[in-house]
């Protein structure tokens, strides 16, 4: 494997830049990373700031989500330069993955999103049905002000699920809600005119998969939505024949 975990040595092919999750790592997706090396895809992974086998750095440094996008930056600037390439994200890494997309935009041919972070996270209590998804995308400031004076208790439930003992974590997590990076991620939203493929879990106790839904087709007109049923917010590793098979089928689709 090479410096840029190309997992593919075919020469000169078609580029995937995966971006993972809070508390995530990049080698946690190696199963698609294989699978889509076999079809001659490189498939660039890495550890964001803080996370996997970089943990120990919380103890020097407390990250926000603009180190995140910076470090993503970085790695494209470094082994991308202005190849084209698609670019896929998990949870937070799908919400960098949008964030970065005006920036790339003359190079990203397709975006993939897994369970991927945008402001339907507001409407986490879908069941109740808290915010039309119309006032989510009319009224985003007053659904965001709703949003962050359950913050406190909402915290507590995501802390749970995603986050668990990890606590170094937190700070993150509150970061990305409570600063303007929601605010990146919907302009980001607004700009993607490339083929796009969302894969929700329809058991997603972290990021609302009807809003979700809803929310991101309600912006961007080519999208395919897959629902990994029976999977909650890792479909990756859930129900991973599923997951595979709806990235490849997609890759398929738009003759990339």
């Amino acid at each position: 494997m090479n410096k840029n975990n190309n997992l593919s040595n075919a020469p000169l092919v078609k580029d995937i830049l995966f971006i993972h999750g809070i508390t995530s790592f990049g080698k946690a997706h190696i199963a698609i990373a294989e699978q889509l090396g076999k079809l001659g895809y490189r498939f660039h992974y890495f550890d964001l700031p803080g996370h996997g086998a970089k943990q120990w750095e919380w103890n020097e440094h407390k990250f926000v989500f603009n180190d995140m996008l910076k470090f993503t930056e970085d790695y494209i600037k470094n082994n991308l330069s202005d190849q084209p390439f698609i670019i896929m994200g998990h949870s937070m890494g799908g919400g960098i993955s949008l964030s970065l997309y005006p920036k790339y935009k003359a190079q990203i041919k397709a975006v993939i999103l897994e369970c991927p972070l945008t402001p339907a996270i507001f409407n986490r209590n879908e069941e109740k049905g808290e915010f039309e998804i119309g006032d989510l995308v009319k009224n985003f400031e007053k659904a965001k002000a709703v949003f962050l004076k359950k913050w406190s208790r909402i915290k507590v439930a995501i802390h749970k699920w995603i986050i668990g003992s990890d606590r170094c974590f937190t700070p993150l997590l509150s970061n990305i809600i409570k600063s303007t990076a929601l605010d990146t991620i919907r302009s980001g939203i607004m700009q993607v005119d490339v083929p796009t493929l969302l894969i929700v879990g329809s058991e997603d106790k972290v990021i609302p998969p009807i809003s979700t839904s809803k929310y991101l087709s309600s912006y961007i007109k080519d999208i395919t939505v897959c629902n990994a049923v029976s999977s909650g917010h890792n479909p990756y590793k859930e129900t991973p024949e599923q997951y595979q098979e709806f990235i490849i089928e997609f890759l398929t689709k738009i003759n990339y």
